[in-house]
């Protein structure tokens, strides 16, 4: 009879296994099908930041490696024009579009994280897109046609592809900033402005203070010293935004952030776009981050006050913050351009493209052999840095390139360009 129980307690042993085995696996089950409904959701909370109308345009799509660019543009309140009311409405879906307050281009290297922040004033002086009256204030181009206008005019205006936007209007901001908990920041002046056409009370006084959704949006809208002051005092904002933002409390806090901006922001990011370069962006650090506002000068034309871009400053600006042109490290840069296709001329007009950027082009020849398809950029001296800045100057007219290395090093050029057809169907689209 004894040794029957030994087989009975192995027995007993097998059953709980069995038992605790069921009970990991119901728990598994479980959590897998928590994380899903908190997935979804999540998922859902992000696609409603995305514009309807979004969809209906097409925006250029950034191939890996190249630079992405951002237009945030912050909106005045609604005003219906037949009574100049303020519209408590979704500006969303709203029939009447708002002028742009804030117009900011962001533009990020993924390779580098270096990024860029490009402020232009409301009144900067542009030619609005596909519109005939000319030339008129950056802000009025969100109100003849929404995102997509405003879009192609700062497009046209730069001379850089924009991949995606992002606007909201002062309650999306001010709900931000409240969520957070508030801002630090040395308000240098007092500020005082009223403009019930707005909605517009301003009134802060001077000194370091904690400024709450209500009062950061009066301290970016102050413009009574020039449009230009006020830019400097967004960026100087952003910077103590960008503190606060990466703080612990404030990641815990995101979740409640997102929901609450839902309401105010839209974009044409998709959900796992906001989630990447939300990833990207909490690991950017202010050396990383370049901020500046756009050159030029107060000057009336036909009884309006415009800002009046240099344009000479502007183009130089933009070579440096938005394409990440250097000429001064280009300089140091021998690069060899060979044309590898049967058109006449393509590697002179590579070859002239890298010299307005700064690079020592030191021979322009044809290559052995024709019929390459896709430009290659090959680096000859075992020099990365040196191969990454012919990468990044071609990348402006070609996002699509073959990346090689030789193993020998070449004594005459750091860098060998050979030129596609790629490059002469690029040159005939234009």
């Amino acid at each position: 009879m004894r040794t029957g129980v030994p087989a009975t307690r192995n027995a007993r042993r097998r059953r709980l296994r069995v038992k605790w085995k069921n009970v990991a696996l119901m728990a598994s089950l479980c959590f897998l099908l928590v994380a899903g409904v908190a997935a979804y959701n999540a998922y859902r909370l992000l696609y409603s930041f995305q514009s309807p109308e979004s969809r209906e345009f097409g925006l250029p799509v950034p191939a890996p490696g190249q630079r992405v660019n951002f237009l945030i543009l912050g909106l005045d309140l609604p005003i219906d024009p037949t009574t100049g009311a303020v519209i408590d409405a979704d500006f969303r879906r709203s029939r009447y579009w708002s002028r742009s307050d804030t117009v900011i281009v962001l533009s990020v290297d993924p390779e580098t994280h270096d990024v860029a922040i490009l402020s232009i004033p409301r009144d900067t002086r542009v030619k609005i897109a596909w519109e005939a009256k000319g030339y008129e204030k950056v802000a009025h181009a969100h109100a003849y046609g929404g995102p997509r206008m405003a879009v192609r005019t700062v497009e046209n205006f730069l001379g850089i592809p924009i991949h995606y936007y992002l606007r909201t209007d002062p309650r999306g901001f001010a709900a931000m900033v409240d969520i957070l908990g508030g801002v630090k920041l040395e308000v240098e002046k007092d500020m005082f402005y009223q403009d019930p056409y707005q909605g517009l009370y301003i009134d802060l006084k001077q000194g370091l203070q904690v400024l709450d959704g209500d009062k950061a949006m009066q301290y970016t809208r102050y413009r009574q010293d020039s449009d230009h002051a006020r830019v400097l005092r967004q960026q100087k904002f952003l910077q103590a935004l960008q503190d606060e933002l990466f703080q612990l409390g404030t990641i815990l806090r995101l979740p409640k952030l997102a929901g609450e901006l839902a309401q105010y922001v839209d974009t044409n990011l998709a959900p796992d776009q906001i989630l990447s370069y939300a990833w990207l962006a909490a690991r950017i650090s202010r050396v990383e981050l370049t901020m500046a506002a756009l050159p030029g000068r107060e000057r009336w034309i036909g009884g309006v006050c415009y800002w009046e871009p240099d344009l000479p400053a502007v183009r130089a600006m933009v070579e440096r913050m938005m394409w990440g042109i250097v000429p001064e490290k280009n300089a140091q840069v021998r690069v060899e351009v060979l044309n590898g296709t049967a058109n006449e001329g393509l590697a002179g007009r590579m070859a002239a493209s890298l010299r307005e950027q700064g690079f020592n082009v030191v021979r322009i020849a044809n290559a052995p052999r024709t019929g390459l398809r896709t430009t290659q950029v090959i680096n000859l001296a075992d020099d990365a840095e040196k191969h990454r800045l012919v990468v990044r100057a071609v990348r402006r007219d070609l996002s699509e390139l073959n990346l090689l290395r030789m193993n020998a090093v070449d004594e005459q050029a750091d860098v060998r360009v050979i030129v596609g057809q790629d490059y002469f169907d690029r040159a005939d689209e234009r």
